[in-house]
């Protein structure tokens, strides 16, 4: 067999593996699989019909990391599983032998390389899929949150269901008041089905009318249309929310099975809660004092509303990220609300993911990671989730590259989405790659010129490319759209790096007297001294953000502005502290060597 040949294999299901490119196919589309999960399958698909032992994956996937192993290799199964779209109880590709290992279900023998995948027209076992803003038709402006609440409802029950992949609410909103061909939708949200949908009044009755369409086929997948009277208007769109997702799931994973009735938050809960959304997604001071605002004011409208807790979680999550709130008060306000929201719907991936960053917080890395895992698992491109949190998570325990290709994976199932561009470039920073960085950044910035987070990053970037003169033009253009406590972190670091202690050091002062009636980063101070060349300066601030459980330690590990304090034996001493290793001393165009995960049992 030759060796193009050999690096080829097709696998049942319609699954064809490429070890040379690293790349795997089902049914003839690519599926965008984490590059460790694509090393076991492939080492599965050596040893065909065989026994690979636990200690053989290993030894050859996990010889130099971290990790409770056990822990690991279940949920890598389990999340190889969920991507080649194996049901559950019912293995037709990989079998469990408890306490040996497990086994690729083939003959012996190689099978051939080549193979004949099912026609085009067929649909995907596994298909992505994009709910477009349901349309109000009757012509009343007033009508247009009905249509909201019903698009909302059907995405969070959607991305519910394992083995279908849901474009997000902020993806699929800037089609609200555009319909682009069929063709155009599928190509830029790559997404082989859509289900579009309108609602109009006439007389006394409501109806409502949904369409799925295949993108290929540029047909009908399904329809239906429901009707009733407008004094039902409520509990028929909890009828129709639960009906429109059973029928589309049925028809798309046939193996999905309803975990109970979707229920209905009160209606002016749930419109408190958009209105939470719409604040929280500006990213600015403000924004996310009322999102706390708007997201508190709703779980008192409706106490069983989990994605409400869950969005007040996150909330608090960032409050204390930013530093407009005490790190530990945040986080335990997190949690609080983390945790009911998992307590009324434990299938709710934003809750995991919103209670893992509290303990990513608390160094409880392990912790942290189960829950995200249990996110992934839920929602596997996080539609439901802030993938900041996880970004943190990862490139604390990860380092810069591995987390540059999961970002690349979750790119390719949200094409359009900007936030995870904007980590995209942050990862890019922590890489110490800034030309990189900038393009993300600065891309972000054409498309929303007053996003805030973008500009304060793009200043970061800048600030270590030299380029301090514009990166300070940044970091006032921050201050002026509100992002005031970051950016003037930012900008007492930039000083620093140019030069101009004079400049650093009044931010300093003013972060001081900011102190005396709300929390100030020690993590930003540190930062600021290590820019100055101040080392025992920056040092003790270092052990205050220990103390307090800064959020912002966690960038310890990679951080740029810190790297002039690496070779100092205390950095390698609080880096243990809170169980987390050095990256390789190496320079960071160098770092594609990175180990997988590295955190120490401290």
């Amino acid at each position: 067999m030759s060796d193009s040949e050999e690096a080829v294999q097709i696998l049942p299901g319609g699954i064809r593996l490429d070890r040379r490119a690293g790349e795997v196919c089902k049914n003839g589309l690519k599926i965008v699989i984490p590059e460790q999960l694509v090393r076991l399958l492939s080492l599965l698909g050596e040893h065909p019909g065989e026994v690979v032992t636990r200690e053989e994956i290993r030894n050859n996937l996990w010889s130099n990391t971290y990790v409770n192993f056990n822990d690991s290799i279940n949920s890598a199964i389990r999340r190889l599983r969920n991507y080649l779209g194996e049901r559950t109880g019912s293995p037709q590709l990989i079998e469990t032998l408890p306490g040996h290992g497990y086994r690729l279900i083939l003959p012996a023998s190689r099978p051939n390389s080549v193979t004949t995948f099912p026609d085009s027209r067929q649909l995907q076992t596994n298909p992505n899929i994009a709910v477009l803003p349901f349309e109000n038709l009757s012509g009343n402006p007033a009508e247009d949150c009905m249509a909201d609440c019903l698009t909302d409802a059907i995405i969070t029950e959607l991305a519910k269901i394992r083995g279908l992949c849901v474009k997000p609410r902020c993806t699929v909103m800037a089609y609200k008041h555009a319909r682009p061909r069929l063709a155009t939708i599928g190509r830029k949200l790559k997404v082989s089905m859509v289900l579009q949908g309108s609602l109009v009044h006439f007389d006394d009755r409501l109806r409502i009318t949904a369409q799925l369409l295949s993108v290929e086929l540029e047909e009908h997948v399904w329809t239906e249309s429901y009707s009733c009277k407008t004094s039902d208007v409520l509990a028929f769109q909890t009828e129709v929310a639960e009906r429109i997702t059973r029928q589309i799931a049925q028809k798309l994973v046939p193996a999905w099975k309803p975990r109970g009735s979707y229920i209905s938050p009160v209606r002016v809960a749930h419109d408190s809660f958009l209105k939470a959304h719409d604040y929280f997604e500006t990213f600015t001071n403000d924004g996310f004092w009322k999102a706390r605002q708007y997201w508190k004011k709703a779980v008192r409208q409706d106490p069983s509303y989990p994605q409400a807790y869950a969005g007040l979680a996150e909330t608090y999550n960032m409050l204390g990220m930013t530093g407009l709130l005490e790190s530990g008060d945040a986080m335990e306000e997190a949690r609080g609300a983390a945790k009911t929201a998992l307590k009324i719907d434990d299938s709710l991936a934003g809750g995991h993911s919103a209670l893992a960053q509290t303990y990513a917080v608390e160094w409880q890395w392990h912790a942290a990671e189960r829950e995200f895992n249990s996110a992934l698992e839920l929602d596997p491109v996080l539609t439901d989730s802030n993938p900041c949190h996880y970004v943190e998570f990862l490139l604390a325990v990860k380092g810069p590259k591995q987390t540059i290709m999961e970002i690349e994976r979750l790119c390719a199932a949200q094409p359009s989405s900007g936030f995870l561009g904007l980590m995209l470039g942050w990862a890019h920073y922590a890489n110490h790659d800034y030309d990189s960085a900038v393009r993300e950044h600065q891309d972000i910035i054409r498309r929303n010129p007053k996003h805030t987070l973008a500009h304060l990053l793009l200043a970061l970037d800048l600030s270590q490319k030299q380029e301090h003169a514009t990166a300070i033009e940044e970091c006032y253009r921050v201050l002026a759209l509100g992002k005031t406590r970051l950016a003037l972190n930012a900008l007492g670091y930039i000083y620093a790096a140019a030069g101009d202690k004079g400049r650093a050091k009044e931010i300093l002062i003013h972060l001081r007297r900011l102190q005396r009636t709300s929390f100030a980063s020690p993590y930003a101070f540190a930062a600021i001294y290590a820019g100055l060349g101040e080392t025992h300066a920056a040092f003790d601030f270092l052990e205050r953000a220990y103390e307090s459980h800064d959020p912002e330690l966690t960038w310890l590990r990679w951080d740029p502005q810190l790297d002039n304090l690496r070779s100092d034996y205390r950095y390698q001493s609080l880096l243990n502290r809170i169980g987390l290793q050095a990256l390789p001393r190496k320079s960071y165009s160098e770092t594609n060597q990175l180990a997988d995960i590295e955190v120490s049992s401290a």
